[in-house]
């Protein structure tokens, strides 16, 4: 009886469920060691500074460990083109197998050292380096050319997104970046995006969290946004759109998902 009553609580709360309420997912603080995460066929792939990683059933939390726990030097990780893909503090790019956490090398040791930013567009890698560089990259080989100027340098955040490039700078500005020759446009009023700590997009749609606390939706085409819910998301550390739901990751460790519908 005990159960169902639970399942009722929750099947109840999902139906009456607004844009901006949350619920959490899994045990309280278990993502705490979380180091870099990434999203992909619609499961949460999170490495922990121990060098784990873990794959991840954000819907339920239920988790479990992929491969040994080598991925310790790893500074970002995406998932692309059926793959995840690590860049560790060497610079080093590497592919790997989400299925058993075997990896692999890509392209040359180093290409991709001081990157601040990436993002994933159409199975293409883009990356910006501290000296404000773009670069887009092949990940069946690694290969890599540079796009437009390097005029990047105060990037904050990036996603693709519709064909597009988006990057929130540091002042909280949003620019469309075309992928092809780097041109970019402001959108939206300047820094109506800032202070971003986090970034996700999903279904077409950006989603950020500001220091504070305030959840936003934005239509990047036209640059427009609108808050969800309460301010309550101050200490978010990471998102990720999976599904319908936004998932949040904060500073202790706990996943939330937050409905965006």
């Amino acid at each position: 009886m005990n159960r169902l009553i639970a399942l009722a609580v929750v099947t109840s709360f999902c139906a009456l469920a607004a844009p901006g309420d949350w619920k959490m997912v899994g045990k309280k603080g278990e993502f705490g060691a979380t180091a870099a995460g990434a999203v992909l066929d619609g499961k949460l792939y999170t490495l922990e500074s121990t060098g784990k990683l873990y794959v991840t059933d954000p819907n339920t939390g239920v988790w479990k460990q992929l491969g040994k726990p080598e991925f310790g030097k790893t500074e970002w990780l995406h998932g692309a083109a059926g793959a995840l893909y690590s860049i560790e503090r060497d610079g080093n790019l590497y592919r790997i197998n989400p299925a058993n956490g075997s990896w692999v090398q890509v392209g040359e040791a180093g290409g991709w050292a001081n990157t601040i930013a990436l993002t994933d567009l159409e199975g293409t890698l883009y990356t910006i380096s501290k000296d404000g560089s773009l670069y887009a990259t092949n990940l069946a080989d690694g290969s890599w050319k540079q796009i437009g100027k390097a005029e990047f340098q105060k990037t904050a955040v990036l996603a693709g997104l519709g064909g597009m490039l988006y990057s929130i700078e540091r002042d909280g500005s949003l620019f469309a970046i075309n992928p092809k020759t780097g041109a970019w446009k402001q959108k939206g009023a300047a820094g109506a995006w800032g202070p971003t700590i986090a970034i996700t997009s999903l279904n077409g749609k950006l989603y950020t969290v500001e220091s504070s606390g305030k959840f936003y939706v934005t239509e990047p085409s036209a640059g427009t946004w609108k808050q969800l819910g309460k301010a309550e998301f101050g200490r978010t550390r990471r998102m990720f759109g999976v599904g319908d739901k936004v998932f949040t990751l904060e500073n202790d460790g706990t996943l939330y998902a937050v409905w965006v519908n």
